[in-house]
Order: structure tokens, then C-alpha cells, then sequence
């Protein structure tokens, strides 16, 4: 039974109560409102629907495939709702949800999503234990007696520790202790012992791990109710009774609680040449921070979730050092359109550059374990990546194709990506290749034949041939072309002239002549015309 089990029943109820929603949209968004990004009151906040659910159905639907989501995506789910100021939500209009902005905030909010759900399934469930607990407790006759059961239900709970404050919240099957030291973090001693971890096996070891690390950096780690200490006596209530759990199979949940960030405070990927000065920024979303005795910890992340950022602060009193390391996921299965504003981070690097983690424009440092030759290789091969991104994502948006990025991605693919691109810009290009191969329709052949002579070169001269390049599975048609090649010759007249007589479809195949090329221009319907 996992403590961040999660249940699909939160969702906006149009009419309804969503105060709670509201509450924990606000916390998860960092008080900020999700499209101008300016921080914001609690009591000015509103729930937006990223995807509007006032326009038709069909306008719906087409904004669902815009962006690639299921066809059962819920409008009303965490997935599409985030915290908005008035004057912003006042200001949307319906026209204004199809472009990658949108997709960027849908991403946010899809990240998001297990969170609000677990966050307000728990206070849910907190609720109700409270309410039945308030019903339990009408026995007692006089308010002397209420306050009398407050105080000493308190009291049991901060006897735990002398020097930490603790608070008890319900999750959805289990507790939740959260930890705030009543003294300065760096000289309050370990967390309380709740836990009998004498076995010394496997599992009390990972155990004793998960606290010691929530000791020192904060964060949260959960244990299996049967860990706790025994009672050492009949009349003493054992630690589980005061928390109220009722078996072994429930969970403790130990958090040591974070610090607050200012909402103004800023965070970025940064590409700084070797004499300081900034190329490009990524801004990067900060989770929580955690903190314990020794130092504290942050999560950083772009918009498409490709690069993650650690951040490691040592108190002052050991050494004070900030540590960081960042990490990139896979391209592979990620929409191309998604990726472009990571990527475009890279597109002047160069070997002698390097990357910092910034906050509010003050280097954090360079991340750890790459000496500076790894990280110009690095960055030099992301520059690539990004350059092929772009072009694959230009000639997704031509063909009015779109899909994920595929789990591999042929050399030879990657060049004619490359390649079909500059067409798409109105360039000529020179094909890498020096053999030309045209597919003839058998009613054409003959037509074709004519003029045409065995090993003898001469200059090809071609307008209407259709152009097209694979990715992976897809096949991708940029539309006719103008081809040239000075000095060919064509290899398989003999071929074609059986193929004539069987009035079967055949390939013409073209080599170049030593020192010669065959350049392709992509062609206007215009000019075809003409």
C-alpha cells in the first residue's frame, strides 16, 4: 500500500467548492500565476482551464490534437488547471491556446498532476479524520474537558523531542510527522528515536539510510508502521497508539520541512563563453527546498523536462560548498516542437564554453564530474542535436506530420533531415549522395527513353520530381523540386527498356561524373506551372 497512491476523482466541479483545489494549485505553482509568471495573493487567485472548456466540442477536440494529448483528455482534471491572476484570465481569449506556449504550460501542469491529486486527497482525508474525531470526542461534558484532551494529546506528541517540533498530519493510509527544529538546524542533534532499527538487515539499513539522509538535507522518507518502538510497558501508550495507526501494514511519513523561496527568485541554465559573458538562458522551475542539519537540496527543471538541475548547499559551519549537478533525459519519444526552447540554449556553443546553474543571475557553479574537454564535446554534440531538432520539427510543421522523435536516428537520416531542412528555406542543396534515382510511371517510359543513350554523359535537367525524406518509420514529402547535375550518366538504360515492354514501373538510376554533383531546389507550384 503506497502513500502516494492516486485516485482520478480530483477535479474542478464547475458550481462546486474548490477551495481545496484552489489552495494547493496556488502552493504547487509557487504563488505565481501560471501565465504572466508574477507572484501573487492567495485571496486575488483563480483556477484557469489551460485548454478552455467553454469553446464547442469539435473546437475542443481540435485543440486536444493540436497538442497532442488523448482523445479522453478531462478539461476539468489537474492536468489542465493552474492558478491565473484576474487580469490575465479576464484577458485570454479563445484564440489564443494552439501555440507551443500552451503546450509548455499543459507540460508544467501535467508534471504537476500526481501532487495536487495526492495533496488533496490527503487534506480530504485529514478532514474527515478530524470531523470523526470531533465526533467521538461529544462525550466530554465541559469545554475544561475539550481543552484538557488538546493539551494532553499535544503534549504526547512533542514529548517525542526536546529540540524538534513536530506536527501531525493524515495522508491517505497512513501519518505524516513533519519536523521543524525549535533551535538552529545546524546544532539540533538526529531526529527522535521512533524507530527500532536493531535488526541491522537489508531493509532496517535502507531505512536508517532514508533517515539519515532526511536528518541531514531534509526531504521526507517513508517507513512501514512496524518499525516504530514498542511500548515499554502496559500503561505507557506505544508510539503507534498516539498516532493513531492501527496496523502494521500502515505507513509513517518523516519530513524534515523546507525552506521557502522568495517568489521574485529566479533560476537558469546558462551558456557562458570563456571570458564570462552570458550567451543564452534557459529559465529552470524550482520543487520545493529541503533542508536539515548539514545543508539543503533543490530540484530544478526546464519547461520540457530535458534537463534537471541538483542543487547541494552545505551549511557554513560544514564548509558552505554548493554542489551541481545536471542531468538531460532522452529526446527519444518527446515531440520536436517541445524540445526547441531547451535546445536553442546551444545553438552558438562552442568547445571553450561552459554551462552554470544560476540564481537570480548569480553563478551557483559549473555542474560536477565533466573536466572542461568532455564538456565541449558535450555541448558541441547538443548544438547538433539542437540544429537536427529544428529541422525536424521545420519539416513536421511542412508536411503537417507530427510525431515523437524516434528512439534512433540513422546517420544517414540525420543528413538528409539536415539537408531538407535548407531546402524548406529556399536553399539549393548538393546531395551527399552521386547517384540519382527517379521512379517512372510505366505510361512514361518511352517518352523517357527517347534522346536517352548508354555510357554517354551529358547534363541532367529535371523540374516536378518529388522530394522526400524518412525518419525512423515516417515518410515525409516536402512537395516537387528543380534538379540539376552538370555530368551524368544513366546506369540502367538496359533495365528500362525491358520495363517498357512489360509496361512495369521502373527506377532510373543516375551516376555523376568524377568532380560532379546533383543539386536539388525545392520548386513553387508556380513555377511548375510555368
Amino acid at each position: 500500500m503506497a502513500i502516494y497512491s492516486i485516485v482520478d476523482d480530483v477535479r474542478y466541479r464547475p458550481g462546486g467548492d474548490n477551495g481545496l483545489l484552489r489552495h494547493v494549485l496556488f502552493e504547487e505553482w509557487q504563488s505565481r500565476c501560471y501565465w504572466c509568471e508574477t507572484p501573487m495573493l492567495f485571496a486575488t487567485v483563480e483556477i484557469d482551464h489551460i485548454l478552455p472548456h467553454t469553446v464547442t466540442a469539435a473546437h475542443l477536440m481540435e485543440l486536444i490534437g493540436q497538442h497532442d494529448l488523448a482523445a479522453d483528455f478531462d478539461v476539468h482534471a489537474p492536468a489542465n488547471l493552474a492558478p491565473i491572476c484576474g487580469p490575465c484570465n479576464r484577458e485570454k481569449s479563445n484564440n489564443r491556446f494552439a501555440g507551443t506556449l500552451v503546450t509548455g504550460k499543459l507540460a508544467r501542469a501535467a508534471k504537476k498532476r500526481d501532487r495536487v491529486i495526492h495533496r488533496v486527497l490527503a487534506f480530504a482525508a485529514a478532514n474527515q479524520r478530524s470531523a470523526q474525531a470531533v465526533a467521538a470526542d461529544q462525550a466530554l461534558r465541559s469545554p475544561a474537558e475539550v481543552l484538557a484532551r488538546v493539551r494532553m494529546l499535544t503534549e504526547r506528541v512533542q514529548a517525542f523531542s526536546e529540540t524538534w517540533r513536530q506536527d501531525i498530519a493524515t495522508t491517505t493510509d497512513g501519518v505524516a510527522l513533519l519536523y521543524t527544529p525549535k533551535i538552529a538546524v545546524q546544532a539540533a542533534p538526529g531526529l527522535p528515536p521512533l524507530f527500532d532499527l536493531s535488526a541491522g538487515d537489508a531493509a532496517t539499513a535502507a531505512v536508517e539510510r532514508g533517515l539519515t539522509e532526511v536528518r541531514d538535507y531534509g526531504g521526507a522518507v517513508v517507513i512501514d508502521a512496524r518499525y516504530l518502538i514498542p511500548p515499554t510497558d502496559n500503561d505507557t501508550p506505544s508510539i503507534a497508539e498516539v498516532l493513531g495507526l492501527t496496523g502494521p501494514d500502515d505507513h509513517v511519513l518523516i519530513a524534515a520541512v523546507g525552506t521557502q523561496l522568495d517568489p521574485a527568485t529566479t533560476f537558469q541554465l546558462t551558456l557562458v563563453t570563456a571570458d564570462g559573458a552570458v550567451r543564452d538562458r534557459l529559465p529552470l522551475h524550482a520543487n520545493p527546498v529541503t533542508s536539515g542539519q548539514r545543508g539543503a537540496r533543490m530540484v530544478l527543471c526546464d519547461d520540457s523536462g530535458l534537463f534537471t538541475a541538483r542543487l547541494q548547499a552545505e551549511h557554513p559551519d560544514h564548509g558552505g560548498s554548493i554542489t551541481t549537478d545536471l542531468t538531460s533525459e532522452g529526446m527519444a519519444g518527446r515531440y520536436p516542437y517541445r524540445l526547441l526552447a531547451a535546445l536553442r540554449l546551444f545553438r552558438d556553443a562552442e568547445p571553450t564554453d561552459r554551462l552554470e546553474v544560476r540564481l537570480n543571475d548569480r553563478s551557483l557553479g559549473t555542474p560536477v564530474d565533466n573536466d572542461a574537454e568532455q564538456t565541449g564535446q558535450i555541448l558541441l554534440a547538443f548544438r547538433y542535436d539542437g540544429e537536427l531538432i529544428a529541422a525536424l520539427d521545420r519539416i513536421q510543421a511542412h508536411t503537417g506530420q507530427r510525431f515523437p522523435v524516434p528512439d534512433e536516428i540513422t546517420a544517414a537520416e540525420r543528413a538528409d533531415l539536415l539537408l531538407a531542412a535548407r531546402l524548406l528555406e529556399g536553399q539549393a542543396i548538393t546531395l551527399t549522395d552521386d547517384v540519382l534515382t527517379i521512379t517512372i510511371k510505366p505510361e512514361a517510359i518511352d517518352a523517357f527513353l527517347l534522346g536517352q543513350h548508354k555510357d554517354q554523359p551529358g547534363e541532367l535537367r529535371m523540374l516536378g520530381a518529388g522530394y522526400s525524406v524518412t525518419c525512423g518509420t515516417h515518410r515525409m514529402e516536402l512537395g516537387p523540386v528543380a534538379i540539376q547535375a552538370p555530368h551524368v550518366v544513366l546506369i540502367n538504360i538496359d533495365e528500362m527498356r525491358v520495363a517498357a515492354r512489360t509496361k512495369a514501373p521502373v527506377k532510373a538510376r543516375y551516376q555523376c561524373l568524377p568532380g560532379s554533383r546533383i543539386v536539388v531546389q525545392l520548386s513553387p507550384l508556380d513555377s511548375m506551372k510555368a
